[in-house]
């Protein structure tokens, strides 16, 4: 039986479809819930930094496996990752677990450096908000323009420029444009790419300092096949360029008439689970291509599909009163404290059409809200 640590923020879904292929699991995530719980041989909690895992607490928890008798080298047939490690990429050598089922930490190293992605972009004529690196002096106006932080994942670390803004080192500030912001999800060998969906992305406002953060996605995008077919086209591009393998996602936003490219996520990207099967298949197809360099020969029929985080609109007790429904993910603990915007679970819907999924997420999201307050 194939034995996989997957070091992640959070590590429920990777874990869910590697335990549906038979395979033992070991979680490292900042969460450790119910349902990680269930789905993993072992799972343990480290501390959560302001973009992933605080590395310190994420090495211990390391070190702790490798003191165990039974843990060694060799004991896993490899490492898959979330965005935990694409905001800290050295952390794949001081875990050092081999094979890396993903992209390489100069891969990733790569992606995440803003002037080799940016020249990437502009050598191959890519289109991408206007960016400015430097003295805020040269901005017109504050309205018109977002600070970011090249460590930033899920929205975190992007913010809306004002006056008093205090500016990180390394950030950078890009243009901010209306439109509608969409990914692709896809598997790559290097080579080439499969592309699984696009995907409409959803953000939630969590005070004043993170109005972008991520807070869902539904694998639908109303867009015209010609602007589907440019984004692909970068897609593909970028994934060759940079070498990209496994699954992996592209965000982007049209505006402008225009596919504005905003980021590349290298790593099992959100909206992974929103194609996964029951049986696994894409775990399967992200570990055959990481492992063989293969990808699938034919598409499957995707599910309409959608997911959305729960965010604390205030500092939660979780009550073990409340009876959680199935489309519930990613459950806390009873007696749990959930502070102000922290992530509380995940919820999930299907249906026949994009409105009556999206309103069907807004309701589930209401109603388990009112159960949390309530208890």
């Amino acid at each position: 039986m194939p034995h996989y640590l997957v070091v992640a923020t959070s590590g429920r879904a990777i874990a869910q479809g590697l335990r549906t292929l038979e395979c033992s699991v070991t979680v490292v995530d900042g969460f450790a819930d119910c349902d990680t719980r269930i789905a993993a041989n072992e799972c343990k909690k480290v501390k959560r930094s302001q973009f992933g895992l605080d590395q310190d607490s994420l090495l211990r928890a390391v070190q702790d496996l490798r003191s165990n008798a039974s843990f060694d080298e060799t004991s896993f047939d490899g490492i898959i990752y979330d965005a935990a490690i694409e905001s800290n990429p050295e952390l794949l050598d001081l875990i050092d677990i081999k094979p890396v089922l993903g992209n390489s930490r100069q891969v990733v190293e790569a992606v995440k450096n803003t002037e080799i992605f940016l020249s990437t972009l502009d050598q191959y004529s890519i289109p991408y908000p206007k960016t400015i690196f430097g003295s805020s002096s040269e901005l017109c106006s504050d309205n018109d323009w977002l600070l970011k932080h090249p460590q930033g994942t899920g929205g975190i670390g992007v913010t809306q420029l004002h006056a008093d803004t205090v500016v990180p080192e390394n950030a950078y500030y890009q243009e901010r444009l209306d439109g509608i912001v969409f990914s692709i999800t896809f598997l790559s060998n290097i080579y080439d790419i499969f592309a699984l969906g696009f995907n409409t992305l959803w953000t939630e406002a969590l005070g004043e300092t993170i109005p972008y953060a991520y807070a869902g996605a539904i694998n639908e995008a109303k867009l015209e096949e010609d602007t589907k077919k440019v984004a692909l086209n970068y897609a593909n591009i970028l994934a060759k360029e940079f070498k990209l393998i496994g699954l992996n996602s592209i965000d982007f936003i049209y505006a402008n008439h225009s596919v504005y490219v905003l980021e590349i996520n290298p790593r099992v990207p959100a909206t992974y689970e929103l194609y996964e099967s029951k049986d696994g298949a894409l775990i399967r197809q992200h570990i055959q291509a990481c492992v063989n360099k293969t990808l699938p020969k034919a598409k499957s029929k995707t599910l309409l599909r959608a997911h959305a985080i729960v965010y604390a609109p205030s500092e939660i007790v979780i009550s073990d009163a409340i009876a959680w429904p199935l489309w519930v993910a990613d459950r806390p603990h009873a007696d749990e404290v959930i502070k102000k915007f922290e992530p509380v679970c995940s919820i999930f819907a299907g249906a026949k059409n994009y409105a009556q999924v999206s309103e069907m997420i807004k309701e589930r999201k209401r109603s388990i809200l009112a159960a949390l307050l309530a208890h």
